[in-house]
């Protein structure tokens, strides 16, 4: 979907978002949270979790989509500061290119593990997955994610 019709879709927020993220590259760990408004759907063909990210000053300066369509696939769109959809597919390696605005940048995605539990009031999906920028950077990044109705 392109970005400018994605950035229609996003929905009234209705959850509450917690994120966990966690980057691993040559022995150095980085590790942020995110806790923000969200909206939640969940149904049996897929689960949809959509959010507005700021800036430190509380200015929105993207949307990010995650669509979790069975137990082993994922997407992430993400429109905004950076633009790119990101696919995460157990033992699958997918490219993805993301439009900055220090340019491009173009990476393969290899999903280690992705498991994830929702119901109608919220969730939880954890992602383990590498991150390959050529010769010049890789890393094993985690993200646990949790939501739940207001």
């Amino acid at each position: 979907m392109p970005a400018d019709q994605l950035k229609n879709h996003i929905h009234e927020e209705n959850a509450i978002l917690t994120i966990l993220s966690t980057q691993r590259t040559d022995g150095e760990t980085d590790k942020s949270e995110l806790n923000t408004t969200a909206y939640y759907a969940t149904d049996e063909n897929e689960t949809r979790i959509e959010y507005t990210e700021l800036d430190e000053t509380g200015n929105a300066i993207g949307q990010t989509v995650v669509t979790i369509l069975k137990q082993d696939l994922v997407t992430i769109h993400k429109i905004g500061f950076a633009e790119g959809v990101m696919i995460l597919e157990t033992g699958k390696t997918h490219p993805v290119k993301y439009a900055t605005m220090f340019g491009n940048i173009e990476m393969l995605l290899c999903a280690l593990d992705i498991h994830a539990q929702f119901h109608p009031n919220g969730g939880r999906l954890q992602l383990r997955y590498l991150i390959d920028i050529g010769d010049s950077y890789s890393a094993t990044n985690t993200i646990d994610l949790h939501v739940r109705l207001r």
